[in-house]
């Protein structure tokens, strides 16, 4: 079915890179699941209601939760859709993280409310009513919720979308709830024990369960997530076409949402190629423009090839370091030429108990070679190394 909605609907289906079918594919997986999940809810809280089960009522409140919040990331892929402008240049695709937390805390909430009505339901059992259509509600939902599972997994896939990704955990998530649910119906009637309540708090521990979970994904992408692997080593690839390159530094990602990222980097070679290095950056950034319509922004960085000198200050640099900790090291070292300066650029690792004086550490460096030479700008790139490491100098 899905296969048919994405030939109908979604054009270009195969440029998975273009933001506009990132939404078309993002828009088709939140109507599609906002009429499942609709359905199923009014088939389970029709036979929760018939047959006297909390839990299955529970359920059912669970994909009305779902359809509310597809609802949600609807509205958040729609307003993400919008361009840049002069306010918010880089687009709005961020409105769609802000529109997860809301569908993440809306899920929380309805798990601590079914909570409560399921061990009321302890405190105050009802025999459940066992009958063929309770059972077909159930077994149907299931497989509705493990193909959403698979549809949505696919698609949060192709849109890198966090929204995407924390539905269908959800779904695999509401499958095993309500798997829960079934058995529960199936006990309750051949021994006559009546588990539902105890079923329905199951249920609702799944459901908040499902939120934290999704309003974590979210958080953590808002904090800023590590760019993906495969569009670095895409980027990296087109780098090495160009051997005039000697190395690629601080190279990031800047991720505005819904498929929309602008790529940073310093590429470091010598001055006599300059021209040569002119042209191949404006090359590597149409590259990316053209296959990711992401912006690019590129800075040369002319190497100073000076074996003696390079040795005499990393030499200078441990000896301040070593006051600190024999644990921090010295990564990706260069010099960079700078008019009549020299800047002295590298990655300075250190261990988790020394960030809160790494600010120090790096005025101490500074002041160090500033005192030798003040053509000497130092450049000092933090990085917390939590476990234990042994670093070749």
């Amino acid at each position: 079915m899905m296969s048919l909605f994405i030939r109908l609907f979604i054009k270009n289906k195969d440029d998975v890179s273009n933001p506009d079918v990132k939404k078309a594919y993002a828009t088709l997986s939140s109507v599609v699941g906002i009429l499942l999940n609709l359905f199923l809810c009014t088939a389970k809280i029709t036979i929760g209601f018939l047959s006297h089960s909390v839990a299955i009522s529970a359920d059912g409140f669970n994909n009305l939760s779902d359809a509310g919040t597809n609802l949600v990331s609807l509205l958040g892929f729609k307003i993400a859709g919008y361009g840049g402008g002069s306010i918010h240049p880089f687009g709005h695709g961020r409105i769609e993280w802000i529109m997860g937390i809301f569908a993440s805390i809306a899920v929380l909430f309805m798990g601590i409310k079914l909570a409560g009505a399921s061990v009321n339901a302890i405190t105050n059992p009802q025999e459940t009513i066992f009958n063929a259509a309770l059972v077909i509600v159930l077994v149907l939902s299931i497989l509705v919720k493990v193909y959403m599972y698979y549809y949505n997994k696919q698609f949060g896939k192709i849109t890198d979308s966090e929204t995407l990704k924390a539905t269908a955990a959800d779904c695999i998530s509401d499958s095993f709830a309500t798997t829960v649910v079934l058995v529960s119906a199936i006990v309750s009637h051949f021994t006559h024990f009546e588990i539902d309540g105890y079923c329905g708090v199951l249920v609702s521990v799944f459901i908040t369960f499902a939120g934290v979970k999704s309003l974590w994904g979210v958080l953590g992408r808002i904090m800023g997530k590590a760019a993906d692997t495969d569009i670095k080593d895409d980027i990296m690839q087109m780098v090495k076409l160009h051997p005039e390159i000697v190395a690629v530094h601080n190279l990031m990602l800047h991720d505005y949402g819904f498929g929309y990222f602008v790529v940073s980097m310093r590429v470091a070679g010598c001055k006599r190629d300059s021209e040569q290095l002119y042209i191949s950056v404006n090359q590597i950034a149409y590259k990316l423009y053209q296959k990711y319509h992401c912006d690019c922004f590129i800075q040369i960085d002319y190497l100073l090839e000076d074996e003696e000198l390079t040795h005499d200050l990393t030499e200078r640099i441990y000896s301040v370091m070593k006051k600190y900790s024999e644990e921090i090291k010295i990564d990706n070292f260069r010099l960079i030429e700078n008019g009549s300066f020299t800047n002295v650029a590298f990655d300075m690792v250190y261990p988790a108990e020394l960030q809160k004086r790494e600010e120090e550490i790096c005025k101490d460096i500074a002041d160090r070679l500033g005192a030798e030479s003040p053509r000497f700008h130092t450049i000092i790139k933090g990085i917390i190394r939590r476990e234990r490491f042994s670093l070749h100098r």
